[in-house]
């Protein structure tokens, strides 16, 4: 990464730690890419009045290879890798310079995926920490097949595994059910048989990964959770009739300690009032309210969900899902760096990745704060600043 970043002193302004009741007046320290208890000698003051800091954002779910448009696969189709790739650095700098400074990018290329990281940890391009889980296994003509994941069988998806091992991936990204985005797929059904599922799991574990399944069907939540997987993205109970949840697997993915990433993005807020918002609301708050590990992600880079639009759907979810300001936060910094098993980040305290958010106003009374962003701090270094 190159020399040492410069010790920070974040003057005059208000600090949210994470996991506080209320945001407090006082200074925050960095030196050697850490939050520090006191300032460092020859620290550089940057003066914060006016503002408050936050513990830098955590994203979940996000597929940097998209741009965000309608015309999404049309492009996606017409990108030789190396645009592809040029497209997902763009992308990756809009959201650290957003202040989301933790990305995990659920579905892209496997080998372009692992570049990128790559390149952001050697500093060749500016990003936010990246976890990928390159390629998402799917059958053949599955959900996302296009991305170059297909595996069949119990003995297709553990070599598939092993493929993303070797590859350097973090995660394991599985097509449980069918996606909209994929013409064909069966949006309700599952795609893969539990054996299959518990399979991949298995194989996973034992090279010390952890498996998310998409699944967005019922039968599909259910075989997910059979299996059972460290966390379900989407989870929303789709039927042919809407959104139907079941108790009953709410319950059973809260006792199985499931972790749920919700995928609520910006775009969302256009279904306000209509029955899609309710039953969206009444599975999100089920879900929490079951005591199931929730953490906030959007889907960005799928239509109207843009990369660096994390604030604008942190206010979407409090809405939807009838949170305070700072227990929607907490979805998206401790909350999600617990439930992502980064104990290294998602609060302000000492020792921890000197990961911050500078805005204007208080987040933690009005959560539209969080997109007046005035300066992001990653691992010590100031990536971004207003004018």
């Amino acid at each position: 990464m190159g020399t040492e970043p410069t010790p920070l002193e974040l003057r005059g302004g208000r600090v949210w730690d994470g996991v506080a009741d209320a945001a407090a007046e006082q200074s925050v320290f960095t030196a050697d890419g850490t939050v520090a208890e006191r300032p460092a000698e020859g620290a550089h003051i940057l003066d914060v009045s006016g503002c408050t800091t936050v513990p830098g954002l955590i994203e979940a779910h996000t597929h940097l290879c998209f741009n965000a448009g309608e015309d999404w696969r049309e492009v996606y189709d017409a990108d030789t890798p190396a645009q592809m790739l040029l497209r997902m650095a763009g992308a990756a700098r809009r959201m650290v310079e957003a202040g989301i400074t933790t990305v995990r990018d659920l579905g892209a290329p496997t080998d372009l995926a692992v570049e990128l990281r790559n390149s952001i940890n050697q500093g060749l391009v500016a990003g936010p920490n990246l976890l990928v889980a390159g390629a998402p296994i799917t059958p053949t003509g599955g959900h996302c097949w296009f991305m170059g994941g297909e595996a069949d069988g119990i003995d297709g998806v553990k070599v598939a595994v092993r493929e993303r091992k070797k590859a350097g991936a973090d995660w394991i990204k599985v097509m449980a059910s069918g996606g909209n985005m994929t013409p064909g797929t069966n949006v309700f059904a599952a795609q893969f048989s539990v054996e299959e599922l518990r399979a991949i799991v298995a194989e996973a574990h034992r090279l010390e990964m952890k498996v998310t399944a998409h699944a967005h069907g019922v039968e599909g939540i259910k075989a997910a959770v059979e299996a059972p997987v460290d966390m379900i993205e989407h989870c929303s109970f789709q039927t042919p009739e809407g959104s139907l949840k079941d108790d009953a697997v709410i319950l059973d993915i809260a006792r199985r300690g499931i972790g749920v990433s919700p995928t609520i993005h910006r775009g969302f807020g256009r279904y306000r009032g209509q029955p899609r918002w309710d039953m969206r609301a009444d599975v999100t708050k089920s879900l929490i309210g079951a005591g199931c590990k929730v953490l906030m992600s959007t889907d960005s880079g799928i239509p109207n969900a843009p990369h660096e639009d994390l604030a604008q759907a942190l206010a979407v979810t409090q809405e939807l899902a009838d949170l305070s300001p700072i227990e929607t936060m907490k979805l998206a910094t401790s909350t999600s760096a617990d439930h992502l098993d980064l104990p290294d980040r998602g609060v302000i305290a000492p020792g921890k990745r000197a990961d911050l958010l500078v805005v204007e106003g208080d987040p933690t009374e009005d959560i539209e704060a969080l997109q007046r962003v005035r300066a992001v701090v990653l691992a010590g270094d100031v990536v971004y600043q207003s004018a």
